[in-house]
């Protein structure tokens, strides 16, 4: 991983230091990504166990382990539902997991209402503005990607198509 590649060659870390913390990452989630690390791979029982992917993607993402980051991806893609999806698309924006959020989005554009009205909706919501503007420009069919075209420019009437009069 290049995290730890720097911060083991690193100048400002203590060269005499025979330990090192992690504190923000759960010890069965770090022992994934060590295994992942060392070996190329996580135990199986470990993808199945209840919340370890969402941790894990967190973690992939933290660390910089790609390969691990898109185990994770496909994953919880493969369980998407109406019920988790906003959930995870709040997590695909978290750890930058465009994949997951694409598939996120794809689930939501035919489904937006019930998915609305989920529990998971609130934590769309709890993430921002942003994120909410994208999925709702998603539903509506207008241009995604949280940018807006020509966003602050003025433009003349004729310029977006209007008569002098509709400006009036």
């Amino acid at each position: 991983s290049p995290y730890f590649k720097g911060l083991f060659a690193s100048v400002m870390r203590d060269a005499n230091a025979d330990c090192l913390s992690i504190a923000d990452t759960e010890p069965d989630v770090f022992e994934q990504l060590l295994l992942w690390v060392y070996m190329g791979e996580v135990a199986e029982a470990a993808l199945q166990a209840k919340g370890m992917l969402e941790h894990l993607i967190m973690a992939a993402n933290r660390y910089e382990c790609d390969g691990l980051k898109l185990l994770c991806e496909a994953n919880l893609c493969e369980g998407l539902s109406v019920e988790n999806v906003a959930t995870r698309l709040v997590l695909a924006e978290q750890s930058a997991a465009d994949q997951l959020k694409e598939a996120c989005l794809e689930l939501i554009k035919p489904n937006a209402a019930a998915i609305m009205g989920t529990e998971g909706w609130k934590d769309v919501m709890a993430a921002g503005m942003e994120l909410v503007n994208e999925v709702l420009a998603l539903v509506v069919g207008a241009a995604t990607g949280g940018k807006v075209k020509d966003k602050g420019k003025k433009r003349t009437a004729d310029e977006a198509g209007l008569s002098a009069q509709d400006a009036e």
